[in-house]
């Protein structure tokens, strides 16, 4: 293939050089001699770099598989490590910028951008010149017809029928002039084919080994945003433990209940529950919009640890300790009251709630009565139902669907909104288990289904029609996601890409200055 690629230049280039040494006259020669000059430039800049750039997307190819067999490292490390990626000096130069991009980006804790957001097709574009191999053809053809008009032209000056050589000499004039015309109009039209051709073929064929590249890099070397999220995740659990470690002894609460925790559980469960004793353990809000007129209509109530000495520490640090040994229900227990006496202190204070939601685990529904705790809230806080929604997560759901079915209907029957979280769009998964009796479903755009692929809502959104179940969205990032969620009729959402969870103290004023318009 490389060498049929290269074929196509040398036709383009033999071709315009016979044409100009056929020229029939001085004219011709000119005209045609400048459609071979750009011929030959044109094939420089603009064709041969397009098989340069197929010839590396075919080395990535190959490196790809060299790193997905590599053993003792995970493919994206051993791609990383390879020096020379596509061994084409233009794309190891844009590998090496994502690569210096990934570097900051994980060292800052982001999930990494995928590869087309700094190599694609319209990028390969911009350094092989398409804009201007895309006006080559045009501007053979043109210099043809102009040499048309040229020839024409010359052969007209100067015809004259007074005596015979006068008209014998302008006869022999205007058909040098047609001559020249038709010669260089039909050198025109054979180059820009010839070149528009090998342009589009060329180009195509770099694009499909773009795609093709792409595709298995995505799938075979970069990870998941879920294992990226697990990878940073573990980073910055291990570097909170080292900071841990480091600080004076705080008194602790362990005592016999706490067992003998191990590992990283050793040091964070002591400070953990003393975090808890010091009231330490606050939540976030993060805003719930109507999607078409971004009016703040609720918000998810998200557990952060306000360390004393290490400021706020994420979920992810502690969560999975106490999900460990069952403390995670005494946190949520914890977090629950905490919003009630919050939602209270807004009425009180004369500010109109939004209602909130707060998330139930599986282990919170086997451990303990969740509908008569909430139902205990509302009469302790003097709140109504509608302030406070339940959100259980999908695993819970799968779970201990049967322990389920009657706290949901114990929560929906005192007024409480039921909400399923984390769903990812897989009908079939939750219907194994029974039917849903939720108020409404909580898509998680993050899920592996559905990040970053716009295009996979509107079957969901169909099938939740068909099924008369209410979708709302979560993990907005991007305004193309918001366009897709509109156009499937998605009313409800939160993410990022509205605004991250915010300190109760700056929802409050949120909220005023959207009731004081």
């Amino acid at each position: 293939m490389r060498r049929l690629s290269y074929l196509f230049i040398v036709v383009i280039i033999v071709s315009s050089l016979l044409l100009a040494g056929y020229s029939p006259d001085l004219l011709s020669l000119i005209v045609v001699g400048g459609m071979c000059i750009i011929s030959v430039l044109g094939s420089i800049y603009c064709l041969a770099p397009v098989i340069s750039f197929t010839n590396g997307l075919r080395n990535g190819q190959e490196n790809i598989a060299q790193a997905a067999s590599s053993e003792g490292n995970s493919a994206w490390i051993a791609a990383f490590q390879i020096d020379r990626f596509f061994r084409q000096k233009r794309l190891d130069l844009l590998f090496q910028e994502y690569r210096e991009k990934v570097r900051q980006q994980r060292d800052s804790g982001l999930i990494v951008s995928d590869l087309d957001d700094s190599m694609n097709e319209d990028v390969l574009g911009l350094y092989s010149w398409q804009s201007v191999a895309a006006q080559i053809p045009g501007v053979m053809t043109g210099l043809g017809i102009l040499g048309t008009f040229i020839g024409l032209l010359m052969g007209l000056q100067g015809v004259s029928f007074t005596t015979v050589d006068a008209a014998l000499n302008s006869v022999e004039n205007i058909l040098s002039g047609i001559n020249t015309a038709f010669y260089t109009s039909i050198a025109g039209v054979i180059l820009s084919i010839l070149f528009n051709i090998a342009n589009n073929i060329l180009r195509n064929v770099m694009n499909r080994e773009m795609s093709l590249f792409l595709e298995e890099f995505h799938k075979t070397i970069i990870p998941t945003t879920e294992e990226q999220s697990r990878y940073s995740d573990r980073r910055e659990s291990r570097q909170i433990v080292e900071l841990l470690e480091r600080l004076p002894k705080r008194s602790t609460m362990v005592g016999a209940a706490a067992g003998r925790p191990s590992g990283n559980e050793q040091i964070l469960m002591p400070q953990i529950l003393d975090g808890l004793k010091r009231n330490e353990f606050v939540f976030f809000l993060q805003p719930r919009y109507e999607l078409n007129t971004r009016k703040v209509i609720g918000a998810e109530a998200l557990v952060r640890w306000n360390h004393p000495a290490l400021g706020v520490i994420s979920p992810a640090v502690f969560i999975p300790v106490l999900e460990g040994n069952g403390y995670i229900t005494k946190l949520d227990q914890y977090i629950w009251e905490k919003v009630c006496q919050q939602v209270r202190i807004w009425i009180n204070g004369g500010l109109h709630p939004v209602p909130v939601s707060v998330n139930v685990t599986k282990t919170d529904v086997l451990a303990m009565d969740v509908a008569d705790f909430f139902l205990d809230m509302l009469k302790k806080y003097r709140i109504p139902p509608k302030y406070l929604e339940i959100d259980i997560s999908e695993h819970a759901y799968l779970e201990a669907y049967g322990v389920l079915t009657d706290v949901v209907a114990r929560l929906q029957q005192a007024g409480f909104r039921v909400i399923l979280d984390g769903f990812n769009g897989d009908y079939i998964k939750l219907s194994s288990v029974g039917q849903m009796s939720t108020d409404q479903l909580k898509l998680d755009l993050r899920s592996e289904g559905l990040d970053g692929k716009p295009e996979a809502l509107p079957p969901v959104f169909e099938q939740a029609k068909t099924l008369h179940l209410n979708l709302l969205a979560e993990g907005i990032e991007s305004m193309e996601q918001l366009t897709m969620l509109r156009k499937c009729g998605c009313t409800e959402g939160q993410g990022y890409f509205f605004s991250q969870p915010l300190s109760v103290q700056e929802f409050e004023k949120m909220l005023k200055v959207g009731q004081n318009r």
